[in-house]
């Protein structure tokens, strides 16, 4: 039997976590994750604050060899973390049952966040219920009773992310005590509709049983950072004290591995191989030339190499560098369908193809793994962020298929047909994935206004090779730049003229807002991002050359319209994009550094409109729960990569100005250690590697698709999008970027953007090309309809309006 737990002080504390009785060197706590999309920042404060080892299982998980207690004995504590869903649905909360269920002689401590807290509640009696309103991302201040995990804690500020909530009064209705068994230990006072306030439960211990929870989230990068600490080191200290006095802890910890993902297990990709043969022209050095750009754009240098209609990439990064592809005799691309799981590789100059069927996404990311670490440029101008390696795009769908679902989830990006088919346009995606290959690139850098002419190609730099060539060819040109604006207008207007555009509808959207916040008020989604899409049908240029240069007039129409930091232009075989992007997804270095940027949040420009006033707006408590969601989902997925003391918040909640709109920003970096594997990748053996490269594609893996782009929890979040907008995003909110052989990569999220899917196929009979646009926000429970009807039509117009005819040039 436990010993009663009501009068506890106890003297072990957190510097007792040195060594046990075993001589390990940690402690160990189970972290029960319930595909939350903040879990692993729970983690990390669980491993910074008590310094112990902690293991992830999910509430779906089955108890290693069928027994629960001889699988709990391995460790100290467990804690209960948040998720969407409902603690009175058996799926929402999976294995947290058990833990309530087991015999004194076998108790453990438990700290439960949020639907822990609920899921202990529940078990003892007091109803979960729904909040007269949500609080999804509201920081508020709570009043504690100073005592037991509060102790010298009177008055905390927490960030919430509840719609539901325990009802005492309930209790009290039909019992006339609030618990036989639980002491509530914090409140919030909210206000009701009526003007009346009411006092919401906010945390709770057991009377007799080592249990515990909180309803906030002390994790969240707004929750009272050293007050959370104190809450956490109190509730260590009596866990410990308890297990003290029942002679728990000496425990040998199970094996990292004990636990595993539920991801597919096929065999290495035979394609990784065939990648390796076609790359064999790329060397381990990037040798270069440079000049200065003197009044040579990346426009221009792009056009002086590459033929229209042929493969090309040119993509801006972080508004410094523009990387422009060369064709050079071993380029080549490949694409790859997520529905059909066909993989097909183009090898450019010889004009071979080969398809290859039945490869998982994750296999495809192992061939990019696979391909980057053997072929590593060691050498090249540390000027440059980029020495060679692929240029492309992932779509929306792909990053869902990278998501981690429920086991037997019958949900997949396979299923996506049926939400689909009512998409005029679901039938006409380009490809999920689509790279080009790279031995040769020109880098400008608009900071030090220095051009670099590189290639991996080693024969590229012989005297009077490629480079020697291209380099005068570049000072030729300086001076012989002309600006032919008025016959691109021209060109442009006379296919543009009969643009007919096909809007969403105002009603059908407004519905889909309702839908959302339907969602959210059941407590399956924090925010939900809602999106549309415009399409804009018009005429096919006739002469094969305009039909092959119209997407890169387009695109220097939408660059010169709506200069953004991340535009970008692809004519990747059928996938035509033009992209202004102002929002960084994901960005790292050639050594150890992850950095994102999400945005969230958005006022239009206007000539009244200042940024002082746009701070003013983007600072209420609907816009900044907005950004901090995100924040937190961020925080969450590049803590799965660094694990515990690998991340930071630069900035958070910070407005600027991004062209014809104001946006908050948040950014945050994590520092990746090859040397120790973290959470949500300590069961991949391939990442043992020093190479940044792999490090990076694992990271761009794990943290698609775009939070700012779902919502939080991510995976719940999807799976309502999915219905709800009942259509592919395809290219739009997936991301575009480079992936570089000497380590570093750099990646936007594809808004302001718009594509086409131009199929070769019936080129003739083909009169007419569809061009799609997306748009949308993040609906929370304090967005109104029309709000967030004017937010999406704010952005649309940015790229929509390139597709109108222009004025005349002088």
């Amino acid at each position: 039997m436990a010993p009663l737990l009501g009068n506890w002080d106890g003297d072990a504390s957190p510097s007792s976590n040195s060594s046990n009785k075993d001589g390990n060197s940690l402690k160990s706590i189970l972290y029960v994750d319930a595909y939350d999309s903040f879990s692993y920042n729970v983690v990390a404060m669980l491993e910074e604050t008590l310094g112990v080892q902690v293991t992830v299982m999910t509430i779906d998980s089955d108890w290693p060899d069928g027994s629960m207690i001889e699988f709990l004995t391995h460790y100290e504590a467990i804690v209960l973390g948040p998720g969407p869903g409902n603690p009175n649905l058996p799926k929402d909360v999976g294995i947290m049952r058990d833990i309530w269920n087991m015999r004194d002689a076998e108790l453990l401590p438990v700290f439960g966040i949020c639907l822990g807290f609920q899921s202990l509640c529940l078990h003892h009696g007091v109803p979960i219920e729904r909040l007269p309103y949500p609080l999804h991302g509201q920081v508020r201040h709570i009043s504690t009773t100073s005592k037991d995990i509060f102790e010298g804690l009177s008055d905390v500020e927490v960030t919430l992310y509840h719609s539901l909530y325990a009802n005492l009064d309930a209790v009290s209705r039909t019992r006339g005590l609030p618990s036989d068994d639980l002491d509530f230990l914090a409140w919030l006072p909210l206000e009701k509709g009526s003007g009346s306030v009411t006092q919401i439960p906010m945390a709770v211990a057991h009377r007799q049983k080592p249990f515990w929870g909180v309803q906030f989230h002390p994790e969240s990068c707004k929750s009272e950072k050293e007050a959370c600490k104190t809450l956490l080191l109190n509730w260590w200290r009596k866990a410990l004290t308890f297990n003290k006095l029942v002679g728990r802890g000496g425990y040998a910890v199970l094996p990292e591995t004990i636990i595993t993902p539920h991801e597919d297990t096929k065999c290495f990709p035979e394609v990784a191989y065939e990648m390796l043969k076609w790359s064999s022209s790329t060397s381990s050095s990037s040798a270069y030339r440079s000049l200065k750009q003197g009044n040579l754009t990346a426009e221009s240098i792009s056009e002086l190499f590459n033929k229209p209609g042929a493969p090309t990439v040119l993509f801006q990064s972080n508004g410094r560098y523009n990387i422009i592809s060369v064709p050079s005799p071993g380029s080549w691309r490949f694409e790859f369908d997520v529905e059909s799981q066909k993989l097909t590789m183009y090898q450019l100059s010889a004009g071979r193809k080969m398809v290859e069927d039945s490869l998982t996404v994750t296999q495809v990311w192992d061939a990019l793994r696979y391909l980057m670490e053997m072929k590593k440029v060691n050498s090249g101008s540390t000027q440059v962020p980029f020495w060679g390696g692929f240029l492309g795009y992932f779509s929306y769908e792909l990053g869902l298929a990278c998501l981690p679902h429920p086991k037997g989830s019958t949900e997949s990006t396979s299923s996506y047909e049926n939400a689909s088919r009512k998409s005029p346009t679901s039938e006409n995606n380009p490809a999920d994935v689509s790279l080009l290959w790279c031995e040769r690139s020109i880098v400008i850098d608009h900071t030090t206004g220095n051009i670099t002419v590189q290639s991996t190609c080693e024969s590229d730099n012989l005297p009077c090779g490629w480079l020697d060539e291209t380099l005068q060819l570049l000072q030729e040109s300086a001076g012989t730049v002309q600006n032919n604006g008025s016959d691109d207008t021209q060109f442009l207007n006379s296919n543009l003229q009969d643009a007919q555009f096909t809007f969403p509808e105002e009603d059908t959207y407004k519905q889909q807002i309702h839908a959302c916040q339907a969602e959210l008020d059941a407590g399956e989604s924090y925010e939900l991002c809602l999106t549309s899409e415009t399409s804009i049908t018009l005429p096919i240029p006739t002469t094969t050359e305009g039909k092959a240069i119209f997407p890169w007039k387009l695109y220097k129409k939408l660059r010169k319209y709506n200069p953004a930091a991340f535009s970008a232009f692809a004519d990747l075989g059928s996938a035509k994009i033009v992209s202004s992007s102002p929002e960084c997804f994901l960005n790292w270095d050639r050594s150890s550094m992850l950095e994102m940027k999400p945005m969230k949040g958005t006022v239009r420009k206007t000539p009244d409109m200042t940024m002082e006033k746009a701070r003013e707006i983007l600072g209420t408590t609907k816009e900044m729960a907005e950004n901090l969601m995100i924040a937190d989902l961020i925080r969450h997925d590049l803590y799965g990569i660094c694990g515990s003391g690998g991340v930071r918040v630069e900035k958070l909640l910070e407005v600027e100005d991004h062209g014809r709109v104001y946006q908050m920003i948040t950014h945050v970096k994590g520092e990746v250690r090859s040397e120790q594997l973290r959470y949500a990748v300590r069961h991949m053996p391939q990442l043992k590697s020093s190479n940044m490269a792999v490090h990076g594609l694992t990271a761009l893996q794990r943290c698609l698709p775009p939070g700012s782009m779902t919502g939080a929890p991510k995976e719940r979040s999807c799976l309502h999008l999915r219905h709800i907008e009942a259509r592919k995003r395809s290219v739009y909110s997936g991301v575009m970027g480079y992936l570089d052989l000497g380590g570093g990569g750099s990646f936007s999220v594809l808004i302001r953007t718009a594509f086409t899917r131009a199929s070769d196929e019936d080129a003739g009979e083909q009169t007419h090309q569809t061009w799609r646009i997306g748009a949308g926000g993040a609906v929370t429970t304090l967005s109104t309809a029309e709000g967030e009807w004017q937010e999406m039509l704010t952005k649309l117009r940015t790229v929509c309006n390139v597709f109108t005819p222009s004025e005349p040039v002088a």
